[in-house]
């Protein structure tokens, strides 16, 4: 049995968005079942995180507005049993690209299609720029576990795209 789960993690390192936008996730996650959170980390990179992916749909939802509301970077992932890993990566609320890592085997609506990753998205997310070729491992190479694909992205852009305490303490 492989490894569901959706997070959405994003970057806001403005204090005053932050004081702003904090109060408001704190009330989602209280709504919504099953969502855990950093949001009492010291950032600036927080996540929304769905252990079992149940939540993704709501977490899909706020990608955008939170994108938005911080101006920065948000990734929304979604880990399908451990096989492959769907994407969206939004800056200011741009939707810059919707990606999968791994081969999807997942029912798409028909017009919709899945493109690798683009490395000129995420390379301004790295936070040491000489590991473009880590960065490339992780959004291209062939993991056993496809959650380590997004471990790697985690460690590389000190966004917690994958977050091994929040999955493994509230899972």
């Amino acid at each position: 049995m492989g490894m569901f789960m959706a997070s959405l993690a994003f970057r806001c390192a403005d204090q005053d968005k932050w004081q702003d936008l904090k109060p408001r996730l704190e009330k989602v996650c209280t709504e919504i079942p099953g969502l855990v959170a950093n949001l009492e980390s010291s950032g600036p990179g927080y996540v929304l995180l769905s252990p079992y992916g149940d939540q993704g749909p709501v977490l899909g939802d706020l990608v955008e507005r939170i994108s938005t509301l911080t101006g920065d970077y948000a990734v929304m992932a979604m880990c399908i049993d451990s096989d492959f890993n769907i994407m969206e990566l939004y800056h200011g609320g741009k939707l810059l690209e919707r990606s999968c890592i791994g081969e999807c085997y997942y029912e798409l609506p028909e017009e919709e299609t899945l493109a690798s990753p683009n490395m000129d998205n995420w390379m301004p997310l790295l936070m040491d720029p000489t590991q473009s070729e880590t960065l490339s491992e992780a959004l291209f190479g062939e993991a056993v576990f496809a959650e380590d694909n997004l471990r790697k992205l985690s460690a590389l852009t000190g966004l917690p795209i994958f977050d091994d305490k929040l999955m493994f303490e509230n899972n």
